[in-house]
């Protein structure tokens, strides 16, 4: 009886090493303000490299952490368990196909961005087909919150406090119509209010115009946003801003519908 007590004993233990190694490396992630590579992750958690990189691919099989090129970050399966109802699959896989509709419909890229912190991070992007200019695909890259359409839509999920506390550390301005103040922001917060979608015009970019709608998860707080954006000269087009936001929002309604399915 012994013997099998100590085989169970030691059992557990290693178990037990196994679970605290996976949350070291959760726990590095979330107190992280960027994505990280795993050189960075098993030094902060104080793990072997080895080691960090085996659990690191169960979790990302899992859907607990996603990886964008060499970069690990918190995944939506990880979100997901601290919602009241758990979506089917990650927020990437069902938005998608809606992406991939609206660039076709817009004839512009369209953009899946989440929450990363101190910036808005892009983490899939679909490409309208047959199209001679193509902007750039933004996927795996970090931008100002305030000066993306899709990082203004989840502005309007976060507290007056988050809020102020942005615009108090300041508000780069990275175009003369950048909004780069209080009062500017308010406003931008209005519009998403009122209409549902924001939109920015040269505010990013001097030759791109964006518009940007939120994605409500399962318990009503925002998981993500839609970022639409084209060049000026042809976004937006023939097709009447009233028709794009109609398209965007019916995009992230059916996105919410589907996660809480």
């Amino acid at each position: 009886m012994s013997g099998t007590f100590r085989s169970v004993t030691a059992s557990l233990a290693s178990k037990m090493q196994s679970i605290e190694r996976t949350f070291a490396i959760l726990r590095t992630l979330a107190h992280g303000q960027e994505r990280a590579g795993i050189s960075e992750i098993a030094r902060r958690a104080d793990l072997p490299k080895s080691t960090t990189s085996r659990i690191l691919a169960s979790l990302e099989a899992l859907g607990m952490v996603e990886r964008l090129g060499d970069r690990y970050g918190l995944g939506s399966g990880l979100a997901a368990l601290t919602t009241a109802a758990a979506p089917v699959g990650s927020l990437r896989e069902v938005a998608r196909p809606e992406l991939a509709e609206l660039a076709e419909f817009l004839g512009e890229n369209a953009s899946l961005v989440v929450d990363d912190g101190d910036q808005v991070l892009y983490i899939d992007t679909a490409m309208p087909p047959e199209v001679a200019v193509q902007v750039q695909d933004w996927t795996g890259e970090r931008l100002p919150y305030h000066a993306a359409a899709g990082g203004l839509a989840l502005m309007s999920g976060w507290s007056q406090a988050r809020r102020d506390q942005l615009a108090g550390d300041g508000l780069a301005a990275l175009t003369t119509r950048t909004v780069s103040s209080a009062d500017a922001l308010a406003a931008k917060m209005e519009e998403i209010a009122t209409t549902g979608v924001v939109w920015t015009m040269q505010e990013f970019a001097e030759d791109v115009n964006g518009l940007g709608a939120p994605i409500a998860g399962p318990n009503g707080h925002l998981v993500g946003a839609i970022n639409v954006y084209g060049p000026t000269y042809r976004f937006p087009g023939e097709i009447s801003r009233s028709e794009m936001a109609a398209a965007l929002l019916s995009a992230c309604g059916r996105i919410t519908s589907r996660l809480t399915d």
